[in-house]
């Protein structure tokens, strides 16, 4: 509920102020000019409001998820502890006040001393003011601009205060212009002084960590797949994101997912977002890859379902995302499936009809593609995926454009692994230093081998092309996979479709080639956790796997690997530890890992907890998605990732959280949180071959669309 929310900030408050002071004792005794506070902006979309604060209790407890429903804007500005800590500078207390639900279930700041009395003194005599707390005098402490003009300070930033002109009164304070005109635009009224409306004024604004929810409600009306109803339809689901952030720009970023999925397979349409201000905002749009979005016989997109969304924007700008769309079960008499790719030359704000890169009926189901953009050859991307044949057996195949996406080469067949083996989830990483060449492209899967007993086994493998994509090497084995699948430990039987048997690739500075999975190996196989391995010689040899996720007695899984500019590595993951033994939920948190040397790791916190068991189910597993999206800039790391609610008309949502903070100095040496760990050899028993055969199992029976309807909950 909301008011709890909002009342547990202000009871939150008894402890900060504790705090506080100390904080304002110490900054007197350092008699230093540094900023003692930051002062943080968050959000509640089920509210609709606004809440900034400085004090450390609360940030936590946000961040956190102990007070549930808010994350933060990436809005941040800079005020002080205390009168010492502004060092001379001329500073007023802001004062705040809780409004109570009667008026809003908000809170209100003013750095005017005036204001703040005149407040206080109409708590007892305002209706309009009843119920009104007295939080604190001073919560923080700023300048005051010219209460005739609003001019600041020299040297100081603007605070521009806006309400929104509701019962539900809510005031919101920011530094932006930008966000100001759009407030505006939404209603709200600007308040302050001067004819901007300036209520303070900050020694210095910027941008921080964010957390921004993404989706929304369902854009797709009933019966829009024009197909019959098979499985359960999850409308309001969106799951399985991709992100790419424009090398030369970046602020600018696209995300792809998928949108209503289905219980036994794919979804009704894949939806993209696109940020121009560094993933603070979004805008939504769409791809015509399935009926629901606008596919047809007449531009190509004539699909019933789509699944797979995958995204990324080359050297010159130009954007791609790649998908494929199928009708009918897979194999099914009258069945169908192609991969299907579309541009964008406006930023991801609006997409070509799509191009058809293969196409074919029930004999054969392509599955599983990416695309990836050349970040040496611009104008140059590369999609592939795996062509499944009824007999097992199921190719890495490859199209390429070398026109900025407006025509593609026929696809082709670049790795056979022969017999009934296949590959899946290719994925297509550009080394721009790779040994040997002035640029090394190469394809990473997991390669599925059926022995003569029906045994199957995996590992992943890549294969590389130094002629842009033209040939391929034979293939290069990474390491042995032993994922067992996540489960619930409170029902054992209820499984995760989750990133078992599959792998996520990355390339960074100087030609290293980075690799995380989900492995049993470091528990003897009990439960999975993060597998890491790199490659500084072009893939021709890997290091030992080690594990990277930081609680190794939870189980791990859906790891998401990017390396930024610099060399630092990024794993988005999720994991248990935040588990109860209550068996009615499954509590789940995703996380960040990074390091510089691949040993070496800290690891920060991404959202949750939340609850696993609200996920919609896929093929049998709950589901947000065989994979989520991870990149990095030169100085930050944007994770876009799915997480569940407890409302069954919206079980899901994507968000992206921007990860401003995270230096390569922080990951040195002893500053490390903690280490990566190494496993001794697993012993294959037999207990331990059936955890990993019916995990294999699993894996493989969800790229099988439509061929067990999972019921619904």
């Amino acid at each position: 509920m909301a008011i709890p929310s909002i009342r547990m900030i202000s009871a939150a408050l008894r402890r900060a102020r504790r705090i506080a002071a100390r904080c304002a004792v110490l900054a007197a005794m350092l008699a230093t000019p540094a900023f003692a506070y930051t002062v943080v902006e968050y959000y509640d979309a089920s509210l609709d409001h606004y809440f900034m604060t400085p004090l450390p209790d609360e940030v936590g407890a946000l961040d956190s998820g102990r007070i549930a429903g808010w994350t933060r804007t990436g809005r941040v500005f800079d005020a002080f502890a205390s009168v010492a800590a502004a060092a001379g500078g001329a500073v007023n207390p802001v004062c705040r006040f809780y409004i109570p639900p009667q008026h809003g279930d908000s809170h209100f700041f003013s750095a005017s001393p005036d204001e703040c009395q005149a407040v206080l003194a109409k708590i007892g005599s305002d209706p309009n003011f009843s119920g009104y707390v007295y939080e604190t005098p001073a919560e923080f402490y700023i300048a005051l601009p010219d209460t005739v003009t609003g001019r600041c300070p020299s040297g100081t930033a603007p605070v521009y205060r806006l309400w929104n002109d509701r019962a539900d009164s809510n005031h919101r304070y920011t530094t932006d212009l930008a966000t100001r005109s759009a407030m505006i635009a939404r209603g709200y009224v600007p308040e302050g002084y001067g004819a901007m409306g300036v209520a303070m004024c900050a020694p210095r604004a910027g941008i921080s960590d964010s957390q921004v929810g993404v989706t929304g409600a369902s854009p797709f009306p009933p019966g829009c797949d024009a197909a019959p109803v098979t499985g359960v339809l999850y409308v309001g689901t969106e799951v399985e994101p991709m992100i790419a952030i424009d090398p030369q720009d970046p602020s600018h970023m696209i995300g792809t997912y998928q949108q209503d999925r289905w219980s036994d397979g794919g979804a009704r349409g894949l939806r993209s977002a696109w940020s121009f201000d560094g993933g603070l905002s979004w805008s939504l749009t769409q791809a015509a890859f399935s009926h629901c979005t606008g596919g047809s016989a007449a531009n190509g997109g004539a699909y019933a379902r789509a699944s797979d969304p995958w995204v990324t924007i080359g050297p010159d700008g130009i954007a791609y995302q790649v998908a494929i769309g199928f009708n009918g079960a897979t194999f099914a008499p009258g069945s169908s499936s192609g991969v299907l790719a579309s541009r964008s030359a406006d930023g991801g704000r609006s997409w070509s009809p799509p191009a058809t890169l293969i196409v074919d009926g029930s004999a054969y189901f392509n599955d599983k593609e990416s695309i990836t953009a050349d970040s040496q050859a611009p104008g140059v991307a590369y999609a592939v995926w795996d062509r499944l044949a009824a007999n097992g057996n199921g190719p890495a195949y490859l199209s390429r454009t070398r026109d900025a996406g407006l025509t593609w080469d026929a696809a082709r067949p670049i790795y056979d692994p022969g017999g009934h083996n296949q590959t899946l989830d290719n994925q297509v990483v550009v080394a721009p230093f790779a040994v040997g060449s002035s640029r090394g492209v190469f394809d990473f899967f997991t390669e599925f081998d059926v022995d003569t007993g029906n045994t199957v086994t995996t590992h992943l493998a890549v294969v590389r092309s130094a002629d842009g994509g033209s040939t391929w090497s034979p293939a290069m084995r990474i390491a042995d996979t032993h994922a067992v699948g996540a489960y619930d430990p409170q029902n054992p039987a209820r499984t995760l479709r989750d990133g078992a048997n599959l792998g996520s690739f990355a390339a960074g500075p100087g030609g290293q080639l980075v690799a995380v999975w989900q492995d049993s190996r470091f528990s003897a196989g009990t439960i999975d956790g993060i597998a890491f391995s790199r490659s500084q010689d072009g893939g021709v040899t890997w290091s030992p796997p080690l594990q990277v996720n930081r609680v190794p007695a939870t189980q791990a899984f859906l790891p998401a690997v990017t390396v930024r500019a610099d060399g630092t590595i990024g794993v988005l993951y999720y994991d248990m530890r935040s588990d109860t033994p209550d068996p009615g939920t499954l509590l789940v948190d995703a996380w960040l890992a990074t390091s510089t040397d691949g040993v070496a790791w800290t690891e920060v916190h991404v959202a949750g907890p939340f609850d696993f068991d609200a996920a919609p189910v896929a093929e049998g597993g709950l589901f947000i998605g065989d994979y989520q999206g991870i990149a990095g800039t030169s100085g930050d790391f944007t994770a876009f990732y799915a997480q569940t609610h407890p409302d069954p008309a919206n079980r899901t949502d994507i968000f992206a959280s921007g990860f401003r903070s995270i230096g390569a100095a922080a990951q040195v040496g002893a500053k490390a949180a903690y280490r990566a760990r190494t496993a001794a050899p697993l012993v294959l028993t037999s207990e331990v071959r059936q955890r990993l055969a019916a995990s294999i199992a699993r894996t493989l029976a969800g790229r099988r669309n439509g061929r067990q309807a999972a019921s619904g909950r």
